[in-house]
């Protein structure tokens, strides 16, 4: 059993030494020596001081599968919009958000108070687009209660479990072939602009590590016996981690001169390793699995004022088959932004 658990340590950290070592080349080329970029597709605002206003939307949900016929137990943070403000010039950037007012406290005595700490670090060059994030998430609802448990009734709080805490961390970096006319900072940060259509392979290495627990099984004990699930299913803590490799497309359709939509759908291969325990067994399992990275965005650029709405689904939304159920994850960001640009220094050049 030790050989073959050291074996499996063995691969996992091998293949994060190989994706970072394939990393290290390309991060250099993009961030400490930055790409050219085609002056007829793009142009760059780096030289001014690319501030906006946004609310944020983001959140992590949990659910569990049974595949016997027997409906999903969907987890899900009780949290809420905020507003926030931040500024770009050249490769440094800076953000802060907190609740918004408006939108807060509306709903915790009904799905409970959850505890939220998310920390992210991202750099955006023109050829490559690297992020790092961390959120902790405590504290969870069923949000579909009525068909998990047939005493709960309309207008009821929803059933919390206060001491169930998630994990995430992922990093992953974008390496983008045509990024001398395409360019994912126009559709995210605008801190350039897409002036023509354009499209792009987009590619790279992505490493993701979930960690939960709670004080019993996350699936209710009225609910294991009426569907006479198996105590596998019934998680209590577990660790998973998932890393690989993705290539897929990325396009920007522009329109009226000023607005644009950016999709991008990036499928990979991706080695999973699961490390769980039930209420009385321990398990482990690994696999190799085709997973998918999705991200968009929609808005109006031109050469002062932008506004917009993006979202991000992390590589993480993938279901990961425990005995005989999927625990799926699925991690997600909206935002939407209203921005503008402006010379902090005289003597910046002009746009071209």
């Amino acid at each position: 059993m030790n050989q073959i658990r050291n074996k499996i340590y063995t691969q996992k950290f091998s293949l994060v030494v190989f994706f970072l070592l394939i990393t290290f080349p390309l991060v250099s080329q993009s961030f400490i020596k930055p790409a050219k970029i085609d002056s007829t597709f793009i142009i760059d605002y780096g030289h001014k001081l690319t501030a906006r206003l946004y609310l944020l939307r983001e959140s992590i949900s949990f659910s569990i599968n049974p595949q016997q016929f027997a409906p999903e137990i969907r987890y899900r943070p009780n949290t809420h919009t905020r507003v926030g403000i931040a500024g770009f010039y050249k490769w440094f950037g800076v953000g802060l958000s907190v609740e918004a007012p408006l939108f807060t406290r509306k709903r915790d005595e009904q799905r409970g108070k959850s505890y939220m700490l998310d920390f992210r670090i991202n750099a955006y060059g023109e050829s490559m687009v690297g992020e790092i994030n961390y959120q902790k998430y405590k504290s969870f609802y069923i949000s579909n209660p009525s068909s998990v448990m047939d005493s709960w009734k309309s207008g009821m709080n929803f059933p919390v479990r206060s001491d169930m805490t998630i994990h995430s961390f992922s990093s992953i970096i974008y390496y983008i072939l045509n990024h001398k006319r395409h360019s994912l900072k126009a559709a995210y940060l605008q801190n350039m602009r897409q002036k023509k259509s354009s499209g792009s392979l987009v590619f790279g290495p992505a490493y993701s590590y979930l960690k939960i627990s709670a004080d019993s099984g996350l699936v209710p004990s009225n609910y294991m016996i009426k569907k006479n699930l198996n105590d596998e299913l019934n998680i209590k803590r577990g660790r998973f981690s998932t890393v690989g490799i993705y290539a897929g497309y990325s396009y920007t359709l522009i329109f009226l001169k000023y607005f644009y939509i950016n999709a991008s759908l990036l499928p990979g291969f991706y080695y999973m390793h699961e490390n769980y325990h039930s209420p009385d067994e321990h398990y482990r399992n690994s696999k190799w699995s085709l997973l998918w990275i999705g991200r968009s965005a929609i808005g109006y650029n031109s050469d002062k004022w932008y506004c917009g709405i993006g979202g991000v689904t992390g590589f993480q939304s993938e279901p990961l088959p425990v005995g005989n159920a999927n625990f799926n994850m699925d991690l997600f960001q909206i935002r939407l932004w209203f921005g503008t640009r402006f010379n902090i220094f005289a003597k910046n050049k002009k746009d071209e």
